[in-house]
Parts: C-alpha cells; structure tokens; sequence
C-alpha cells in the first residue's frame, strides 16, 4: 500500500476512533444518569433503555478496539494484510472496512465456525 494511501487511511481510523470516544462517553454518562434516578414507575422503561445503551456501548468498545489495532498494523507495516492467511486484503474491502483483519475468506470461515458454536450450545 502507498505511504499516501496509509497515511489517509491512518487520519480516516483516527477520526472515527475519536467519534466513537465520544459516543463512548457519552453512553457511559447516560448509563450513570440511569443509575442515579429513582423513580421507581420509570423503571421498566429505564431498564430497557438502559439495556440498549449497554448494547450500544459493547458493540462501541468492540469496535474501539479494532480501529486501535488497525493503528497498530500501520504502525507494524502489518495493514492490508489478512491475519490468518497472510495474504493481501482487497483494496475495496480497505475501503468498505478500514479496519478489516481478514480477507474475505477468512471473515466467511471465521463466522461459519462462530454460527455453529451458538448453534450446538
């Protein structure tokens, strides 16, 4: 990948890390603000809210977490590259997912092998 292209990409995963930083917080401060109220007649409606939230807020996190090690792979001249097979990432998958670890393949294998561990639990 070009030093231009890498270095785009590297401004594209930092500026969408600080967006999830934010919102990141920003649920927190809700899930707190939850909390803190007592009103027990807004409870149902609190919890589910709440519920949705903390969704949010794991699937938020999840994501942190790649873009840092997408970061991290730029940094280790490692980007591009699927972590199972070693092989090049296509550029338009980059481009859909600047955060991508696997090749397309090995995304299809990777969640095969997670449907059937929830379907045999």
């Amino acid at each position: 990948m070009l030093t231009s292209d890498l270095k785009a990409r590297r401004t594209l995963l930092e500026n969408k890390l600080l967006d999830l930083q934010k919102r990141i917080e920003e649920l927190r401060g809700k899930a707190n603000e939850a909390l803190a109220e007592e009103d027990l007649e807004e409870a149902a409606t609190r919890v589910s809210d709440t519920e949705l939230a903390e969704a949010m807020l794991d699937e938020d996190l999840k994501l942190a977490r790649t873009i840092k090690n997408a970061l991290k792979r730029i940094d280790e001249g490692t980007y591009g590259l699927c972590r199972v097979c070693g092989q090049p990432i296509p550029a338009r998958r980059l481009e859909a997912l600047p955060w991508a670890e696997l090749c397309v393949k090995d995304q299809q294998e990777s969640e095969k092998g997670k449907y059937r561990q929830v379907a045999f639990k």
